[in-house]
């Protein structure tokens, strides 16, 4: 796999790029959440980057930097295809929103003709820390949709794909088999 920038450099990056700092704060928080799923997911033996997870969690809003629409994500993809990161950093940026888009979904929220979805557990893991890391203690499937349906309705397949993905990811904290 590909060779992540580390924290310091992840920090020094999204400065350079004049990134609020309540969005490096949310990067922060969701690092520090996805690692700690990342180390439980570790103990069952499951094969996870951590340096991936570390810049992928401190880089996915970088777009922000930007735009603090939708768009953000494909921002933050430009950004860091710029700067010559892996694709797998630009996938964070450009996948982590909600539970991912389809290309059809993306053609009605005003975005390119792209399927935006998280398919790599490291993807999964990220998206999922980033739902939850609004606040301390971290948000609830019920609280994450509610957030969520102030932009979908609770009927959306995107709404129905956070809920997916949260029990897939909920399912593997708890060492459930399914």
């Amino acid at each position: 796999m590909a060779s992540f920038p580390n924290y310091i450099e992840c920090i020094q990056l999204l400065v350079r790029h004049s990134t609020p700092p309540d969005v490096i704060t949310h990067g922060i928080q969701t690092a520090q959440t996805a690692l700690k799923i990342t180390q439980k997911i570790k103990e069952q033996e499951k094969q996870v980057d951590c340096d991936f997870i570390l810049a992928g969690a401190l880089l996915h809003d970088i777009g922000r930097c930007k735009s603090h629409k939708i768009d953000h994500g494909i921002l933050g993809g430009q950004i860091l295809r710029e700067e010559g990161f892996p694709a797998e950093l630009v996938n964070i940026a450009e996948n982590h929103l909600f539970a991912g888009i389809t290309k059809h979904e993306a053609i009605d929220l005003g975005l390119p003709f792209k399927n935006y979805l998280p398919v790599t557990l490291e993807e999964k893991i990220i998206t999922y820390a980033d739902n939850v890391s609004k606040r301390d203690p971290l948000l609830t499937i019920n609280e994450v949709i509610d957030r969520f349906s102030q932009y979908l309705s609770r009927s959306h397949p995107i709404i129905k794909r956070v809920r997916l993905l949260h029990s897939e990811i909920e399912k593997m904290l708890n060492n459930k088999q399914g």
